[in-house]
């Protein structure tokens, strides 16, 4: 790489990651140029030389924190494609939660911006990709799920209550409820609605599966 171009893109990680530190601290409203080329330890200009505003940068970050969580949720499914169906549940919703070197005052502040920063439409092409993936993972495990009168409905309402109940769990949570308790719930709700129906007479869900220690396997953080 020229000498130039790593000038370059030094400057551009500067100031991404000033970005990063300001949103955290300081939250979205306050995060002008001026405060990011601050914290980069730049000349305002140079900040402008690569991007055309705030919006600018912040889209930049959304995108990178999307790609990073799609990665994150490809290898949790990989890593558990042979565990059972709740604690691989259970290690998604968690890369979901918890994208890997993501500080959860920014993951708020880019979630709650994306339209700010005309990101919606590569947003729902990232988390379309990591469903695609999970269909899939779904698929290869068909002969242990009951049988979906509608799967192409049931996937997308799997999609957007994933979305939904992941960020809530993250973000909108009330005082008393922790992060992984809301996600233990999630994991049994969807689990209950994948899994075979008990037999009439039999034992429930939660009994079936309480030997399924969700919290010895989650995703590292």
């Amino acid at each position: 790489m020229a000498p130039r171009q790593e000038r370059a893109r030094a400057s551009v990680e500067a100031i991404l990651t000033a970005a990063e530190m300001v949103l955290r601290d300081e939250g979205f409203a306050r995060a002008t140029t001026n405060r990011i080329a601050a914290r980069a330890g730049v000349n305002v200009a140079l900040v402008y030389r690569y991007f055309a505003g705030k919006e600018a940068i912040v889209g930049a970050l959304i995108e990178r924190v999307a790609n990073t969580t799609y990665d994150a949720v490809r290898r949790a499914l990989a890593e558990n494609a042979l565990e059972p169906l709740p604690v691989a549940l259970r290690a998604m919703f968690d890369a979901l939660v918890h994208p890997p070197g993501i500080h959860p005052a920014l993951h708020r502040e880019l979630v709650e911006h994306v339209d700010v920063t005309k990101r919606r439409q590569l947003v729902h092409d990232v988390s379309g990709r990591a469903m695609a993936l999970f269909a899939s993972f779904l698929e290869e495990r068909s002969a242990e799920l009951r049988a979906l009168p509608d799967s192409e409905a049931a996937m997308f309402v799997l999609q957007h209550a994933i979305e939904a109940s992941t960020h809530a769990a993250a973000f909108y949570r009330p005082g008393s409820l922790s992060v992984d308790r809301a996600l233990d719930a999630l994991t049994e709700l969807v689990a209950r609605g994948l899994l075979p129906l008990p037999e009439p007479g039999g034992r429930e869900f939660a009994a079936t599966n309480a030997s399924l220690p969700y919290a010895n396997h989650r995703v590292g953080r």
